[in-house]
């Protein structure tokens, strides 16, 4: 009788167990549908002015816009910039923000506990509301924009009461005294209003008005009466004229405000007494977002009228909350969430940033003792899930993962589920046990496990696979055929033959590859190409050496793709090779192909997808909605032809490989400075609204910031840049950045900011103007100033050269009366001197006698003799015949004869070098050149020797002309006739002309003249 008591209590406590689990997975379920919300954080560390939020805007530029506690901030999701009133800045709002909206231009109207004020959009300033007229208010006055109608009228609280007022006029109109500061209204702005809810202290008004004058004033949740109808509303979301959802202390309240009936709801499956605080509709599904006072942000099904999520703070989660009290809740256009936590600042996040569905995730496990460290996943044949994890047993689902069907091993680990071709699955247990579970009897059998060889203690099985009609099993000691025997035994027959020729017979993993084919590794050491044959391995070939675990593979194609903790590796069957370079460079724990036979790949550092035919690669982390950073081996299964499951160490990730791209929100751009020379430029108002700068020439440094404007991810937020005009080039750079131009050139340039994955642009247009010497009147008046400058350059140029022409006549003329003088002087002085002493001789003496002594012939023919030497010595000074017959170094040599002959000074002629002919005209100007330098140097010289040499060499004829006589100062002397005729001949040649000399030392000539102008032609030329 104890036996079957203490049989039917552990029944019954069984069943017990299994309901709670049951229920408890139901809620885990449940909960799996909610969205993965992973936030990021913004606090006083991050520069905002104040922990607690009190108001939320996301202005048209896309900057995040928060009213705190003490100052307002922006904040572009990277940067956040303070606005704070002191007091000497009467313009700004005050320090404690109530609200923030925005106007068809996109100026900002902001109230606070202090004063009213404008945001000036362009000129980036604030300017207060003036309201003389219609009302009075004190200095400090508690303000609360909330509407804009369609007269462009601003709906307001002021000091206690509603207003109306006019911006064009400046009136401002009373409306109701039924508010305690908060306003809701049921249209967008710039429509007519004709009701719209209030705040009281307790409960909510519900204000009609027809334009400005209020009609009926409904309240509810006021009654003192009944305490538990009066209750605090901090927020409203209305779906109707007749049906609101409030923000209550006493919960999330539906009232229908024509039947005057609500509904409560404040108990979720983890929560009772639910303080709701905050309200915003969750875009495109019937949900709304419930903050609450206590218990975090809440998901609530407006169709259901169910809580079906919770997301809390965790604190070993950095993505989680970072606090559960919420204040304040916006969605903006992009879907971007904001929430305002109490006391700890901003959290944010993208409603469609997740990218893949998380299950049995540990933030929604009600049981503290269950753990979601998932170790094995198979799809069976009926459709149903089956999931072995590390600690907490097996947990299977139907097809849609969302009914919980069994929970089985509760406490043990789950190491192997393989589905036999019966429909019966074969489960391990991380104890070394096994179970079959038969599907028609939908309960497990413990199974028996023998051996054909004898072993020692449990045997480690790494690996149970199906290959073909057999199961086969990789040991620690080999590989093993297994056998289901009677007696629901599992029977391990190993193979002899392959196990004793491998070296060390401890099998990881057994990879089919065709039906009678398989790749055997053996325990990290080496991998070996077996062939099936009579139900046995024979041993091939060793492939490669393995010194890395094998954990899935996988064929796309031709290839063999193997997961490998060294990384994705690849086998040709044609060759028996495995690459040595890996495709992935991770720990890879798991393969699978989608249906665009594409690879994904579970890794110890994310989830990897492999493009095959690109060859590239996509690395997908927590921010995309993984589980973990870690996946384990064996966990990843194909649900159906387009769902991929990977389990790790924090449940399960469901991949939809269409959806998979990596999110982008769509951004543009925003430029949030700009520096001109280092400095802000006065009167350039808002950067943000500037399309346009103006600059002088010595405005060239051009430093422009700018923001991706991503909320998501900024930092690799990808931007393009280009200047056009300047360099034209485009760079690339990720993040908000600065961008420097330094010492631009004058003219026209356009700044074009690009945003890469949404191709959103920013342009700036950019004018240098060029320094007025640039200016085209500037060049006009330069050109008419040089070409005036160059007709009178060209005047006095020609006067000059006519002047010069005027010398050069002169010089000739006086040349060659110079040179008259000269043959005058030489013929009165040699040739009439002896003509006039032979006249006196005959005239004087005795000519008979003369005669008959014959002194008369001997004195006459000597005269005579003497003066036909002066003339012929005249006439060879004006034109050498010897020059014309014989060329320069005979009328050379002639000369310096008849001038040594006069014993008053010695000539040395050296022309052994000069082997050329000469043009007439530079023959004669040498020739002339010599005689005036030995005529100068026996007149002035005093010298006793003279030196000359004439060469021709190197296309050159040098003549080098020395004296040893007294010298002179070249520079200093007085230029003579000698020394003008020399200077005159010289260029008339175009020869170079050096002369060198200094008193005491002689003089020293060096001419040097162009062979190539002077040489005679050759006869046949």
């Amino acid at each position: 009788m104890y036996h079957i008591n203490r049989s039917f209590c552990f029944r019954l406590l069984k069943r017990i167990c299994g309901i709670l689990c049951f229920l408890s997975l139901h809620f885990l379920v449940l909960a799996q549908s909610k969205p993965t919300l992973l936030f990021k954080h913004l606090t006083p560390e991050d520069d905002l002015s104040d922990p607690t939020v009190q108001a939320l805007h996301v202005d048209r530029d896309g900057f995040l816009w928060m009213g705190t506690e003490n100052g307002l901030n922006r904040f572009d999701g990277k940067t956040c910039i303070t606005y704070k009133k002191n007091n000497r800045s009467a313009a700004f709002p005050g320090n404690y923000i109530t609200n923030i909206i925005e106007d068809k231009n996109g100026d900002l109207i902001i109230g606070s506990q202090s004063n009213l004020v404008k945001y000036n959009r362009k000129q980036d300033s604030f300017v207060p509301y003036n309201f003389k007229k219609g009302i009075k208010l004190n200095e400090n006055y508690y303000a609360f924009p909330f509407y804009i109608d369609k007269q462009e009228d601003l709906w307001v609280y002021l000091a206690g009461n509603v207003y109306k007022h006019s911006i064009k006029d400046s009136i401002t109109k009373y409306i109701t005294t039924y508010s305690n500061g908060y306003q809701f209204t049921p249209v967008p702005f710039y429509h007519k209003l004709d009701w719209f809810i209030s705040r009281g202290v307790k409960g909510i008004y519900i204000n009609k008005t027809d334009d400005v004058k209020e009609e009926h004033v409904q309240e509810f949740f006021m009654n003192s009466r009944n305490e538990a109808l009066n209750s605090h509303i901090s927020d409203v979301y209305i779906t109707s004229d007749s049906v609101l959802w409030l923000a209550s202390d006493k919960g999330l309240i539906k009232l229908n405000t024509k039947t005057k009936t609500h509904e409560r709801f404040n108990s979720s499956k983890t929560s009772k007494n639910i303080a709701v605080t905050a309200l915003e509709k969750y875009p495109d599904k019937p949900w709304l977002f419930v903050g609450t006072r206590n218990n975090g942000l809440l998901l609530f099904d407006l169709v259901s009228k169910k809580f079906f999520a919770e997301y809390t703070h965790q604190a070993d989660d950095s993505f989680s909350l970072s606090g559960n009290y919420i204040r304040k809740i916006y969605v903006d256009k992009k879907q971007n969430l904001f929430l305002s936590i109490n006391g700890y600042g901003l959290d944010y996040t993208n409603l469609n940033k997740v990218i893949f569905s998380r299950y049995i995730d540990k933030t929604d496990i009600l049981s503290p003792n269950f753990e979601n460290d998932i170790s094995t996943i198979i799809k069976a044949k009926n459709g149903q899930l089956w999931c072995g994890t590390k600690t907490s047993g097996l947990l299977i689902y139907n097809k849609d993962l969302n009914k919980p069907l069994k929970h089985e091993f509760l406490k043990l680990g789950i190491s192997q589920l393989i589905e036999l071709n019966n429909g019966n699955i074969l489960t391990g247990l991380s104890n070394g046990t096994f179970f079959i579970y038969e599907t028609k009897k939908q309960n497990f059998i413990p199974l028996k496990t023998s051996f054909s060889e004898v072993v020692n203690g449990k045997v480690q099985i790494n690996q149970i696979v199906k290959f073909g009609a057999d199961l086969l099993a990789a040991t620690e000691y080999g590989v093993a055929k297994v056998i289901f025997k009677d007696k629901n035994e599992l029977h391990f027959e190993m193979d002899q033959g392959i196990n004793h020729s491998i070296p060390w017979a401890n099998i990881q993993t057994i990879i089919p590859i065709t039906a009678t084919k398989a790749i055997i590794q053996s325990y990290y050491t080496a991998i070996y190409l077996a062939e099936w044959k009579d139900g046995k391995f024979i041993l091939k070939k060793e492939i490669a050496k393995s010194p890395y675990g094998i954990n899935g593979s996988i064929t796309a194609g031709n290839t063999l793709y193997i997961a490998t903790t060294s990384g994705l590796l690849t086998y040709s069957a044609n060759t028996n090779t495995i690459a040595k370079s890996n495709l992935i460079d991770a720990n890879c724990s798991s393969i699978l192909l989608d249906g665009n036979k594409n690879l994904w790949l579970g890794t110890n550092n994310g989830l990897y997808f492999y493009h095959i035919k690109n060859g590239t690669q996509t690395r997908y982390s927590i921010g995309d909605g993984l589980q973990s950073m870690v996946f384990n081996q064996n966990a990843a299964v194909a649900l159906n032809n387009r769902y991929l499951a990977f389990g790790g160490i924090n449940g399960i990730n469901i991949i939809d490989p269409v959806k998979s791209s990596v999110y982008t929100s769509h951004s543009k751009p925003q430029i949030t400075e700009i520096l001109i020379n280092d400095q802000p430029l006065p009167g350039i108002g808002n950067s943000l609204t500037t399309t346009g700068l103006k600059l002088r020439h010595d405005e060239n440094t051009i430093t422009i910031a700018f923001s991706t404007m991503d909320f998501i991810d900024p930092a690799q937020r990808k931007i393009v840049y280009q200047m056009i005009g300047y360099d034209n080039k485009k760079v690339s750079v990720f993040g908000s950045n600065s961008i420097r131009f330094p010492n631009m050139p004058s003219g026209k340039f356009k700044l074009v900011l690009m945003d890469v994955y949404s191709n959103e642009k920013t342009v700036l247009s950019i004018t240098i103007n060029a320094p007025f010497w640039q200016k085209t009147w500037f060049i006009i008046l330069g050109v008419i100033a040089l070409i005036i400058i160059s007709l009178l350059a060209l005047f006095i140029y020609l006067r000059w050269v006519k002047y010069r022409q005027v010398l050069q006549l002169r010089q000739i003329i006086n040349f060659q009366k110079a040179e008259r003088k000269r043959i005058a002087d030489d013929l009165h002085d040699e040739l009439g001197l002896k003509l006039s002493t032979l006249k006196h001789y005959l005239l004087a003496g005795d000519i008979n006698k003369m005669i008959d002594g014959g002194e008369l012939r001997i004195l006459s023919t000597e005269y005579i003799d003497s003066s036909i030497d002066v003339l012929r010595n005249t006439l060879i000074n004006l034109s050498p015949q010897t020059l014309d017959e014989n060329g320069l170094v005979t009328a050379m040599e002639d000369l310096i004869n008849s001038i040594n002959k006069l014993g008053i000074i010695k000539i040395h002629f050296d022309h052994s070098g000069f082997t050329v002919a000469l043009k007439s005209t530079p023959e004669y100007a040498i020739y002339r050149i010599c005689q005036e330098l030995i005529n100068n140097t026996i007149k002035h010289a005093r010298a006793k020797n003279i030196y000359i040499v004439i060469i021709n060499r190197n296309e050159r004829l040098i003549l080098l002309y020395e004296d040893d006589g007294e010298g002179y100062d070249y520079n200093t002397v007085k230029r003579g006739y000698g020394l003008f005729n020399i200077e005159a001949l010289v260029k008339a040649i175009r020869a170079e002309l050096d002369m060198d000399s200094e008193k005491g030392k002689g003089v020293a000539v060096t001419i040097s003249i162009s062979l190539k102008r002077i040489l005679k032609p050759k006869a046949h030329d």
